[in-house]
């Protein structure tokens, strides 16, 4: 179905796009990655068109000029200019000039359509900000962030990346946004956070391995960026999510310079309501910027630096009975406060060459060194019921050097983009405690995790190059753009990545009726189980029983060895072999765009996008094309209403999938499971695990159905997207605009992994032969499989109004009502829980991302009343998020339908509740800044910030205890509902969200 509208769909759209062009024509192209368009039509007073008007417009920082006259009908257009602040000199035989001051914004076209009066030339008239406020032309759902909101606005940490939530449809991603595996930290319309696209100046600032976000730079370096949450250009690709359009600051021709710090410290922030006494927190954040012309007109130069510091603590809330626990076991684990620290340096260097007034030549390096004390713990949890011990450290350097050069040829009707980059990245991740296996506790408290982190160390070097090529033509009616993109990903055969190479074991409650096939066997629970110390008389003779017993049922299992004073693990498991790979990832795209203006008041866009990928565990393929159609209708001057729908691909599935192939083709690399009894053998060893190698251990039998393996489904594609939205735009005066939307995002074939060899077959009372024959396919062991084989939905109305500083104040706030449903969670496997993964269809709920009511707003307001001197040289911003609770999955810890796997839900009346159907509390959170500006010439000033963070202190609830066992009598003690979903009750909180936090800042400015 979806091959036969999708070829239907682009024969359409050629046919039109070809159709309608004459290439006799032509002008210039339609607005770029990294630029704005302006365009109009000029009149008189009558409303004749005026033919052959000069307009002249000049960037007021660096000089840079551009020409061009009126059409026939009275037309311009004036392409590739680099948003900032500009004059517009409009001049005809006849007629009084008029001069507009107006500022163009990234990824727009501002229209500005004036009557020009009669009189001498020389008569000038100046007007500030000409331009209408509604942008007609406007199909996708776009936001704008300038330099007013990226000065004024209260950002955490300066990571101007989060200023992507103010925007409607995005909220921050519930997955990991640190560590070795970490997401973009961003989720539109409810979707996989892995699936958004970051450039910086029009390339690629992603990490190819996880799909995150590479290192970035001050928001001081920043002259713009633009959130589009869909209907993006056929130009952008890789992507079906969203977009993060970021444009550097380059120089301009008088020198500017800027010195900033701010400071924080545990004195001034609120205490975590986790623990008794606030722990120790101190940061500094300090840098500057400097530019200025190296030759004026011609080169100029822009440079920034930014160091970020912190020494903070993690707080680890594991009851003192627990700790004493574990640490009678042998693992050194401990409570309360953990301190550890955070470090991050960021450059930038941008140099601007004029070669002529039509070709420009930028040339960009950013580099970063960022150094993290604790960042990945099992489950994604840091601190809460995670031990520190869990977690790792990382450095991470990364480097890019871009270049880009823009060439207009009003002549030839041409205009050519292109583009490449440069970059590697080095990331070495080590774990805390290296040496003991990762261990997860089922205890009372919730799920206990401590030991080596499963997923480290790791080690890679990421080499990646890009070329990109776009041209540009117009001709009349049409606007078309059309381009390549090629891009080359690589990770030398020297890295690293070790999964399980001290092991992994959980302990849960032991039912050893089920166990071992007798009705009248105890059941122990998990504290017992792995705590010896803890069991009762009674449990002790039960023990010492098993002793003759297990060797007697399990053949293999040792004789005399003494149960009863044993830790007795539910399974356990660890790798042996080597661990390098090595990885190359190619991506070829094309697109062509075409904006065709049918009539004054509607403008149709049609474009077409073709991606094809190559890696070496990625299966052959011919590539896939990627038809999008939009469109604007003026109805009425102040109301535009606009439609589209497209398809949207990813890349290819992440290269962290390279290590399933590693796995799955290499002779010398096992997965050894065992399953209870044989789990306590390496479990009752000193270091509580077998001995590290590239082999598995002599005496130790292999068995394959006892062994695991990770796969690569060799159908998998290109995840994408289908992606429809309608909306309604309406001009309230001359700078406030209304919006209301309804989006619909169908996401298809999205990467995630799971167990296709389950046991389906249990043998009762012997869970060895369960595994060894009762599995899917008896000749293997557990096989989790990498595919694309699953799937979401996202239905959103939105309202957002929008306010342009005017008169000292602006703003944009929106509420989103929406609903987000999935059957997966993420490529990380500690991530994955199924009830029952041969039945995915079960797995179908709300997702995690899912956010039904959302309100944001963020605004700033100038205090600078001339007539008031108190209030002078003040200014007051705000940001306000407001959002429902979003769901929580609720886990059994236990079998119940023993097919192998913990990931069981609690059932109510024999069948197993549904996927996510916990709520957890609302968020709420205020974030206010104060700046007071002193100038003490016309180019020097000082400002002095003072910001809070979560301004009314309140308790964000972040993590709960999940954990719902059946007790002894197989029934399950679950929360009350709330609208049909489990509410998490107060005594599971487990973390929270930063409490209040305040910071003092000032900044010198040159």
């Amino acid at each position: 179905m979806y091959q036969r509208f999708k070829t239907l769909l682009l024969t359409v759209i050629l046919l039109i796009v070809f159709s309608s062009i004459n290439f006799n024509s032509l002008a210039l192209a339609q607005v770029g990655a990294t630029s704005s368009n302006i365009s109009g039509v000029i009149s008189d007073e009558q409303g004749a068109k005026i033919k052959g008007a000069l307009i002249s417009i000049t960037n007021v920082a660096t000089n840079f000029k551009r020409d061009t006259t009126t059409s026939e009908n009275g037309e311009y257009n004036l392409t590739q200019l680099p948003p900032g602040e500009y004059e517009v000199s409009i001049s005809a035989d006849g007629f009084r000039n008029q001069t507009f001051r107006l500022s163009l914004e990234l990824g727009t076209v501002a229209k500005l359509s004036p009557s020009l009066a009669l009189g001498q030339v020389g008569d000038v008239v100046v007007i500030e900000g000409g331009t209408s406020g509604l942008e007609e032309g406007k199909t996708e759902s776009s936001t704008n962030q300038d330099r007013s909101r990226i000065d004024n606005l209260p950002i955490n940490r300066r990571n101007f990346l989060d200023f992507a939530l103010t925007s409607p449809r995005t909220t921050l991603d519930r997955l990991p946004q640190v560590g070795a595996t970490p997401t973009s930290g961003i989720s539109f319309n409810g979707y996989n956070a892995r699936a958004n696209n970051i450039t910086i100046d029009g390339l690629s600032n992603n990490d190819n391995y996880t799909r995150a976000v590479r290192t970035t730079f001050s928001q001081d370096a920043v002259q713009e960026f633009q959130i589009v949450s869909d209907n993006f250009s056929a130009e952008f690709g890789r992507a079906s999510g969203g977009v993060v359009n970021i444009v550097t600051k380059g120089g301009s021709n008088t020198f500017h310079g800027s010195l900033f710090s701010f400071i924080r410290n545990d004195a001034t922030s609120g205490r975590d309501v986790f623990v008794k006494t606030a722990p120790e927190y101190k940061q500094y954040q300090f840098g500057g910027t400097f530019s200025g012309p190296i030759k004026k007109d011609k080169v100029l130069f822009f440079g920034s630096f930014e160091r970020l510091s912190i020494r903070q603590n993690t707080v680890v809330t594991i009851s003192d009975a627990l700790v004493k626990s574990i640490n009678n076991v042998g693992f050194p684990v401990r409570n309360g406060p953990i301190p550890f620290a955070l470090g991050t340096t960021s450059a930038l260097a941008r140099t601007d060459i004029r070669l002529n007034q039509n070709d420009n030549l930028i040339v960009r390096y950013n580099g970063g060194f960022k150094y993290d004390g604790a960042f990945e713990t099992f489950n994604n949890v840091l601190g809460g019921l995670t031990s520190d011990t869990a977690s790792g450290v990382s450095r991470i350097e990364d480097n890019s050097v871009a270049v880009t050069n823009i060439y207009v040829n009003p002549a030839a009707n041409l205009t050519n983009e292109t583009r490449f980059l440069y970059g590697r990245r080095s990331q070495n991740s080590v774990p805390t405690v290296r040496g003991l296996p990762l261990t997860v506790v089922n205890a009372p408290e919730g799920q206990i995790a401590f030991g080596q982190n499963v997923v480290l160390p790791q080690q890679r070097d990421e080499t990646t190059l890009q070329f990109i090529n776009n041209v540009g033509i117009v001709r009349g009616k049409n606007q078309l753009k059309f381009g390549v993109d090629f891009i080359s990903t690589s990770f030398p055969g020297d890295a690293t990545f070790f999964l399980r190479e001290s092991g992994q074991t959980d302990f849960v409650a032991l039912n050893f009726a089920a166990l071992l096939g007798d009705p009248t066997f105890p059941t122990i629970p998990a504290l017992q189980a792995f705590d010896p110390r803890l069991r009762t008389p009674d449990q002790l003779a039960f023990l010492s029983t098993l002793t003759t017993l297990l060797p007697a049922k399990f053949a293999g299992f040792p004789r005399n060895l003494p149960i009863a004073s044993l830790s007795i693990p539910r399974q356990f498991v660890q790798t042996f072999g080597k661990n390098n790979y090595s990885v190359v990832g190619r991506s070829f795209s094309a697109f062509a765009q075409d904006d065709i203006k049918v009539n004054s008041k509607f403008l149709l866009k049609l474009g077409v996008r073709y991606d094809i990928n190559r890696a070496r565990f990625y299966p052959d393929n011919n590539g896939y094309f990627a038809p999008r159609v939009a469109f604007a209708y003026n109805v009425v001057p102040r109301v535009n209403i606009r439609g589209s729908y497209g398809l949207y691909f990813d890349g290819p599935p992440s290269l962290a999938f390279a290590f399933a192939v590693r796995e799955t083709t290499a002779k010398d690399f096992t997965v050894l499971a065992l399953p209870f009894p044989f789990s306590i053998i390496p479990f009752a060893q000193p270091t509580h695990n077998l001995p590290r190698g590239n082999t598995v251990p002599s005496g130790v039998p292999v068995i394959p159905q006892l062994s695991r393996v990770l796969n690569f489904d060799k159908n998998s594609s290109n995840s994408y997207s289908q992606q429809a939205v309608l909306g309604i735009d309406y001009l309230l005066g001359s700078n406030t605009t209304l919006s209301v939307s309804y989006a619909f995002v169908r996401g298809l074939k999205i990467p995630s992994l799971r167990n296709i060899n389950n046991v389906v077959r249990p043998v009762p009372g012997n869970p060895v032969l369960s595994a060894i024959t009762g599995r899917v396919d008896p000749t293997k062991g557990q096989t989790t499989e990498y595919e694309t084989a699953f799937d979401s939905y996202y239905h959103a109305v939105s309202l957002v109004a929008t306010r342009r500083l005017s008169k000292d104040f602006s703003f944009l706030a929106s509420y989103t009502l929406s609903k987000s449903i999935d059957n997966f969670i993420d490529i990380r496997a500690d991530l994955v829980s199924f009830n029952n993964s041969l039945r995915v269809d079960l797995e179908r709920g709300l997702s995690l991302q899912d956010t039904r009511h959302r309100f944001v707003g963020s605004g700033t307001w100038s205090l600078n009343y001339a007539k008031n001197p108190i209030l002078s040289g003040f200014d007051f911003s705000t940001i306000v998020t407001l959002e429902s609770g979003k769901p929580y999955n609720l886990v059994a810890g236990a079998d119940l339908n023993l097919d192998g796997e913990l990931g069981d839900r609690p059932r109510v009346g024999g069948v197993a509740i549904g996927r996510n159907t916990g709520i957890l509390p609302g968020f709420a959170s205020v974030d206010v800044r104060l700046t007071r500006t002193v100038k003490f010439k016309e180019n020097i000033s000082v400002q002095g910030f003072f910001e809070i963070f979560n301004l009314f202190n309140r308790v964000n609830i972040s993590q709960i205890n999940n954990l719902f066992p059946p007790d002894a009598q197989g029934k399950f003690n679950l929360p009350s509902k709330q609208d049909g979903l489990f509410s998490a009750p107060p005594s599971r909180f487990t973390g929270a969200f930063s409490p209040r936090q305040c910071q003092f800042g000032f900044r010198l400015k040159f």
